[in-house]
């Protein structure tokens, strides 16, 4: 009888031995890349019990002085879920890997959590190249759509531009094919097309004039004023000259909308050059007055979206 009553306590031992909680994640893995600078990041971590027995998180910490990661103090009952909360201080650019180190009940097991992320900074940079022969490109342009404003490259091809996370990028210069890119890293490199012979021909009816904002004869008081918006505008408009200054314009990019809206209301889209986005603001503004006073508001569902200011005319 005794023998009989050993052997059942032996037999049971085991099982209560492994009647414990046990805690399982959905990744022990997250890349929160990019993210701008300056920007706490909060991120929840689910798991959940899978042991046969409640538990409860007694060790949860960070290795980054950067980062926090907390845990609710109350007991998780079999098979119930809960989240672990993350929280990330910013303040450099750059890419950082923050671990965490999560144990419950007092176990020597623990495990350990990665979080990557791609901080991006304030100023992107990067190189512009001819894709063909991959020599630099200097002087092309470099825009962000929403707001025109921009830089150039230098004579190495390279640029530099503040700019924000997501911002989609312009990069266009005459003979090369415009390209857009969302800025998702603190680096972009580009690589232009140049635009074809084929490609550099207009529809039948494209206007053969040059597309300048001046004219032919420069004075030195066209000199001295030539980053005068409103001088430049008057002086143009005397010749029955108007400009339209659009951010996604190349020299052979022309639609047959574009080229009907210019003879229909005698503008002229060009090309943004070396100009500064406040200069093509303003000038801009003075053709649009032009228009809304010789034409009402017909022109605003026709003109192109790109034009600089138009979102800020009223």
């Amino acid at each position: 009888m005794k023998l009989t009553l050993c052997f059942k306590l032996l037999f049971l031992y085991p099982l209560f031995a492994f009647s414990q909680g046990k805690i399982k994640f959905n990744s022990l893995e997250y890349n929160l890349s990019p993210v701008n600078i300056g920007k706490t990041i909060f991120l929840k971590i689910p798991f959940s019990n899978i042991g046969n027995e409640p538990m409860i998180i007694t060790k949860c910490q960070s290795t980054n002085a950067t980062s926090i990661i907390s845990a609710s103090k109350k007991s998780i009952l079999p098979n119930q879920s809960d989240s672990l909360t993350v929280k990330i201080l910013n303040n450099s650019s750059g890419n950082f890997r923050h671990k965490f180190v999560v144990g419950i009940d007092h176990q020597e097991n623990l495990t350990i959590i990665e979080v990557t992320i791609n901080v991006f900074g304030t100023n992107l940079f990067g190189k512009v190249v001819n894709k063909k022969n991959g020599e630099p490109l200097p002087f092309a342009t470099v825009r962000i759509n929403k707001n025109g404003i921009g830089t150039t490259t230098d004579f190495d091809g390279k640029y530099s531009l503040k700019a924000s996370l997501n911002d989609t990028l312009i990069f266009s210069m005459i003979g090369m094919k415009t390209l857009k890119v969302k800025a998702d890293k603190q680096e972009i490199n580009i690589e232009l097309e140049e635009v074809e012979l084929k490609e550099a021909v207009g529809p039948p009816y494209y206007p053969k004039t040059k597309r300048l904002e001046v004219t032919t004869i420069v004075s030195k008081e066209d000199i001295e004023k030539s980053n005068n918006p409103k001088y430049n505008f008057k002086k143009n408009a005397n010749n029955n000259v108007f400009v339209i200054f659009v951010s996604e314009l190349t020299s052979y990019d022309l639609n047959n909308e574009d080229l009907e809206f210019e003879q229909r209301y005698n503008v002229k889209y060009s090309l943004i050059g070396s100009y500064q986005n406040d200069y093509l603001k303003k000038y801009n503004k003075l053709t649009f007055k032009h228009l809304k006073k010789k034409y009402k508001k017909s022109w605003l569902t026709e003109i192109r979206k790109d034009a600089i200011g138009l979102d800020n005319f009223k």
